[in-house]
């Protein structure tokens, strides 16, 4: 049986490995983010967890300090204009990795509905009412692996809820596996792998 215990030792394990293996490029990123930014390469940012309680998540920095909260359509507007290094930390979800630190405390889990901002109302509400807003958001989930940016709130909502009626050993490994490729595929990392080869 997968109880949350054996859960928690999964979150626990595969962050603090991810951490060790991925120190070298954590701290390549941070120094970089360090010397090209007047902001702290580290930003804190509230998110919708757990049974609705709001908590902080890591992220690197890859917009300007007081650059507000935006949904939808805007967000992605937003996004574009950043610095093409931003942006290469966007489409290969390196700026995600700080994550690894709220698995840690205890916030987050490997795997998971992503952690939404407040004013995604509407998810929110979807995942309160299927149950999903009572599991751990994850630095990776079932709806990164199905479609992520390219579904709706119906739809990410509905897989979330598939994902906390399933949650298994066998589950959380088969998304922790599939979500690699899916990183590689993205357009930033496919352009850096076809300048390198």
């Amino acid at each position: 049986m997968y109880t949350k215990y054996i859960k928690q030792f999964f979150d626990l394990f595969f962050a603090t490995l991810f951490i060790i293996l991925l120190s070298p490029l954590l701290s390549i990123v941070f120094i970089i983010l360090l010397l090209t930014t007047k902001d702290s390469p580290i930003y804190k940012q509230d998110r919708v967890g757990q049974y609705g309680k709001i908590f902080k998540i890591y992220k690197f920095r890859t917009l300007p300090k007081n650059t507000p909260i935006l949904v939808g359509q805007a967000r992605v507007k937003i996004r574009n204009r950043v610095s093409p290094f931003a942006r290469f930390l966007r489409n290969t979800s390196i700026d995600e990795l700080p994550q690894l630190w709220n698995v840690l405390q205890g916030d987050m889990s490997i795997i998971g509905p992503r952690p939404v901002v407040p004013q995604e109302a509407k998810l929110v509400a979807l995942r309160t009412a299927s149950g999903a807003i009572n599991v751990k958001p994850g630095i990776t989930g079932l709806a990164q692996v199905k479609g992520r940016k390219k579904l709706n709130d119906r739809q990410k909502a509905d897989y979330d809820a598939i994902y906390s009626q399933r949650i298994s050993a066998k589950e959380d490994l088969l998304i922790l596996i599939l979500t690699l490729p899916i990183i590689v595929e993205r357009d930033g990392m496919k352009k850096f792998f076809q300048k390198k080869h």
